[in-house]
């Protein structure tokens, strides 16, 4: 046969394995691969806050044991992913680094893009070479389907197959689509362990978001993808080789630039540092992480949820600030008798029952527990005072100008003592309870209402709002000087509902919940449902009050001098018996900040509490107010 011929039908023999593929193959490809992951939680800057590493080895509670009985078992997952969430929020320098790296006319025609065919690609099959030549679309089905179902070797079939794969994955997605795929769970970026996604292999090499990445650190995140064997080698020993690193990435760049903005873009790049993070900052057991875990939504498994926080770096870090300078304050008292100071602090938005922030201990540590929502809490002291004022208020003949004796009543077995002396055996006005915090005149509303049943209904109010109930023995007279036990999430959602003209919205750290696979909103703070537990007008008229406290002589006044000025404040503190817990409810109408201060013993991993000293000052605001005062500062400046 002569040789044209020969070269018509191989050419028709092409055009119809083509055509027989296309119609084979399915219209739509599904652009994920078969593989395990994990979600991952950001704020709406983009920067990551946590992942939640369950059979990873992000997961840094696992033994190197426990982590190879699960290799050996086929059950640690290799491959987390943590998705950007839309091709918008790719860094403008990735994709155009990646683009120029990996496939130079991936948005358009050309040698190395013909409908997700490579020219080069093809050349080598035709001279029996199985490696190299590939293109996006082609390293997108490598990395996500071969590589990552175990097929490790490179066949000729293999490589073929790629070829024919791209063809119909660029005829049935948008280049968006799979730049996108690509980048969340395909690419070999240089990541420990031969992890995935751009996102990892940032926070992995420089501890920050893609987004914060310059240039220069951006280009050698890209290299890494390909033809980078001294390049990672030299990674592995980064601080050691960093000008070398700088000077070959610097080198590369020059060589593929073409035009005058290139040209510039490199000139620029000169002038520009590695900045390298000194360990792997996902593998940080903090409270922050447990927190998120925690506060996960109770719901079927989804394929890699993006979890969008209300809770943002900026303000962790803030409140962090405001620890680290309530430690200094409190250096000779961090530690007595070998009871350590810890903390708690959660911030929130009223209006939307946001949580802005959190502080699970004193150096939210993931190694001591998270206070914010630990067990049942701790005995709330005075904190509860306004709560029962406000069923008072409520649901009895009580209102602003009800007058209470501020002394012993001896019809009545107990009465308790108060702090000081002020205004003792006189008629005094709720304002002035709350105001000075009154025991004996708090104590004294059983002259108009049966404390038992009142203490009944505050529980029941509460309970609604997911709050546990105490036991009914806790409940009595004494129930308003806060025998209750509370978490500070507890005491946050009671004073949202307070403050916010007596509608409880549902505390979450969540703005929304996202399935990237199905790009569509699974949770939204909007679709929250408020539950009405108080009228307005009973609400208005507890939080009238609460300003008095910062006035001369209120429990919050030494609170001033570490505020904002100019603005009006409401709060409330509480101490417990023998000053062992120390609280302050701060707000400004807008924003509430809930403290929490105690004494704790670490005996073998077991927390106790038994025999713990007095906070600093036995108040709850000279401990825990000091703390919301210095956290408000830093948050809400």
């Amino acid at each position: 046969m002569k040789d044209w011929m020969k070269a018509v039908g191989v050419i028709a023999t092409v055009f119809f394995g083509l055509a027989l593929f296309h119609v084979v193959w399915p219209s739509r490809m599904k652009m994920e691969p078969n593989a395990n992951f994990i979600a991952s939680v950001r704020d709406e800057d983009h920067n990551l806050l946590a992942v939640f590493g369950e059979n990873t080895i992000l997961n840094n509670r696992l033994t190197v044991e426990e982590l190879k009985t699960l290799q050996q078992k086929g059950e640690l997952n290799k491959f987390p992913i943590v998705p950007v969430m839309s091709y918008e929020e790719l860094p403008e320098n990735y994709v155009y680094f990646l683009t120029k790296v990996e496939n130079k006319n991936f948005f358009d025609f050309g040698k190395d893009n013909v409908y997700g065919l490579s020219f080069s690609g093809i050349a080598r099959l035709l001279k029996g070479k199985a490696d190299g030549g590939s293109n996006i679309p082609q390293q997108l089905l490598k990395n996500a389907i071969h590589k990552k179902e175990g097929i490790g070797t490179i066949y000729l079939s293999r490589k073929y197959g790629e070829q024919l794969a791209a063809f119909q994955m660029v005829k049935s997605a948008t280049p968006e689509e799979i730049l996108l795929a690509y980048t969340n769970y395909s690419g070999n970026f240089f990541y420990e362990r031969d992890f995935s996604g751009l996102i990892l292999a940032s926070y992995t090499i420089f501890g920050r978001a893609p987004h914060a990445l310059n240039d220069l650190e951006m280009l050698l995140t890209v290299k890494t993808l390909k033809g980078a064997s001294k390049l990672k080698a030299l990674c592995n020993d980064r601080f050691a080789n960093t000008d070398e690193i700088k000077t070959l990435i610097l080198d590369f760049f020059e060589l593929i630039a073409e035009d005058e903005s290139d040209q510039e873009r490199l000139q620029m790049m000169r002038t520009m540092e590695l900045r390298f993070a000194k360990s792997n900052s996902l593998r940080r057991n903090t409270a922050l992480t447990n927190f998120f875990n925690a506060n996960k939504q109770r719901q079927k498994e989804r394929f890699a949820t993006q979890y969008v926080s209300a809770i943002t770096q900026k303000n962790q870090l803030r409140v962090e600030e405001a620890a680290t300078s309530f430690s200094k304050r409190f250096q000779k008292q961090l530690a007595v008798d070998g009871y350590a100071l810890e903390v708690s602090l959660i911030a929130i938005d009223i209006k939307t029952g946001q949580i802005e922030a959190t502080l699970g201990n004193r150096k939210n540590s993931g190694a001591i527990a998270n206070f914010t929502d630990y067990g049942d809490g701790f005995q709330c002291g005075s904190i509860l005072k306004p709560l029962v004022f406000l069923e008072l208020f409520e649901s009895h003949d009580f209102n602003e100008e009800t007058t209470l004796y501020n002394g012993d009543l001896k019809t009545y077995k107990y009465n308790p003592s108060n702090v000081g002396k002020k205004l003792l055996n006189k008629e005094v006005k709720v304002a002035e309870v709350l105001k000075y915090s009154l025991n004996k005149a708090a104590v004294n509303y059983r002259e108009y209402a049966d404390p038992l049943k009142v203490a009944r209904r505050v529980e029941t109010k509460l309970s609604k709002l997911e709050i546990a109930s105490n036991p009914s023995y806790s409940l009595g007279e004494s129930y308003i000087l806060g025998t209750k036990t509370m978490t500070p999430w507890e005491v946050a959602q009671a004073y949202q509902m307070l403050f916010n003209e007596g509608r409880a919205i549902p505390l979450s750290p969540w703005k929304y919940i996202i399935d990237p696979h199905l790009q569509d909103t699974i949770f939204d703070t909007k679709s929250k449902k408020p539950i009405t537990s108080y009228s307005k007008a009973s609400a208005n008229s507890i939080k009238v009050l609460l300003p008095g406290a910062f006035e001369t002589g209120g429990t919050c006044h030494r609170l001033l001098p570490f505020l904002p000025e100019g603005r009006q404040y409401y709060g409330k503190t509480g101490t417990t018996g023998k000053a062992k817990d120390g609280w302050t409810v701060l707000s400004d109408g807008q924003r509430l900040i809930v403290a929490w201060a105690g004494y704790v013993k670490n005996e073998d991993q077991v927390l106790t509490r038994k025999g713990a000293p007095a906070v600093p000052s036995k108040s709850g605001a000279g401990s825990a107010g000091i703390l919301a005062a210095m956290a408000y500062s830093k948050l809400y400046r």
